[in-house]
Formats: C-alpha cells, structure tokens, sequence
C-alpha cells in the first residue's frame, strides 16, 4: 500500500513537472516562432506619399497693363517723376498712353534721352494717379465745357459760342486737330483776308498757310486756302 501511494506521488510529479516544462517553456517558445513566422510573412502596409503643396504662379498669359487713359481734364508731362519738374508738354482727357515704366507713382511715357553729351538721362513722366486703366466716361456737359475751356479766347466767342464749339470738336474728334492747335492762339481769330464775311481761322499741325483752316460761321464751312 505505502509502494503504491508512493508511485501514485512520482506520477502526479512527472505530470506536474511536465505541465509546468510546456506552459512556462515550450509554449512561450512556440508562440514565438509562430509571431515571427507571421510577422516575416505579413507585407509592411506602404505610408501614402506626402502631399507637396506646388506655389501657384500667375499665369504666362497675363500681362502688365501698359495702356491707360488721363483721367484729369489737363495733365502735365514731366522731365523727371517729380512735382516740380518741368513740364514738357500737356495731355488731356481722354488720351491713351503707353506706360514704359512704374516708379513710385509715376509712369515713364517716352524712352530716355540726354540731350547733351555727359548731361543726365531725361523722359516724360506722368502721376499715375491721374490715370485710368479703361477710357474715361465724358457726359455732353464735360465735353462741352473742356471744348469750350481750349477755345474761350476765341474773337466773338460768345457771339458764335455753338458754331465754335459744334466745329472744334469735329476738328479734335477727327483727328485734323488737337488741343495744343487751338491753345496756341486762344480759339479763333478772325481772319482778315476775308473781313467781308463772318470768318474766322486757327491753324493745326504746323504754322504755315497750309495748317490754316478757315470757319465761316455764318454756315459752318470749313475751307483752306
């Protein structure tokens, strides 16, 4: 009886020390391999490409504005882009310039001459700030009244006021005139060649006899000598 409790106690041993070998070794052991053989077979899920945000450049398409149009019923073009530079010549409202150049607030309008040999570079330089990118809307009453203000000097001015003014601004819209023309001698004057009749004269383009226009006002007639 003592022989078999004690064989029954090896037994019970055995088996325990044999649980405790699978559980606390074996089994570990095992997992292992299995995590790895799992791990060596299973493909790395690949990162998405990061996303690289391009700067957006303007367009070759789009061009600087060059063309603008004087806002200002008289503008002065000046030497240099300064207030107190001389003025050069007069634009007036309306006309179309080309701007070569930006600098600060003023547009350059000519190329750069040096008008004696060492003297400094000089342009034609007008305030962009009278400037319009797009032709300036006139109404009938501007108009009349910057017609009228080139010709207010005019013999008779007021006497033939419409005829003038209906005349003037045919002459400018066609082309055959500009403002300076008639500023030069302050409108009309009263030709006395023809002192008989209602006629009066102002020259465009130049100063010789075939510049010379003559208005008869009596009916409108334009006519040259």
């Amino acid at each position: 009886m003592k022989k078999t409790l004690m064989l029954v106690l090896l037994v019970l041993g055995l088996a325990c020390a044999a649980g405790g070998y699978y559980i606390f070794y074996l089994k570990p052991m095992q997992d292992a391999e299995e995590a790895a053989m799992q791990a060596k077979n299973k493909v790395a899920p690949v990162a998405p490409a990061p996303q690289v945000s391009m700067p957006i450049s303007p367009s070759k398409d789009v061009k600087p504005v060059t063309d603008y149009y004087v806002s200002s019923e008289r503008l002065g073009v000046r030497e240099a882009p300064d207030s107190d530079a001389f003025v050069e010549t007069i634009v007036y409202r309306g006309d179309k310039l080309y701007v070569l150049e930006k600098k600060e607030g003023w547009g350059r309008i000519s190329p750069y001459y040096v008008y004696k040999e060492g003297g400094p570079e000089v342009a034609e330089w007008v305030p962009m700030d009278a400037l319009l990118e797009v032709p300036p809307t006139i109404t009938k009453q501007e108009r009349l009244e910057t017609v009228s203000s080139y010709i207010e000097g005019s013999d008779d001015f007021k006497q033939h006021f419409e005829m003038f003014i209906k005349t003037t601004d045919s002459l400018l819209k066609d082309g055959t005139c500009v403002p300076p023309d008639f500023e030069e001698l302050k409108g009309w004057v009263r030709s006395r060649t023809y002192s008989e009749q209602a006629v009066y004269f102002v020259y465009c383009g130049g100063l010789k006899q075939a510049n010379k226009i003559y208005l008869n006002v009596e009916n409108g007639e334009i006519f040259y000598r």
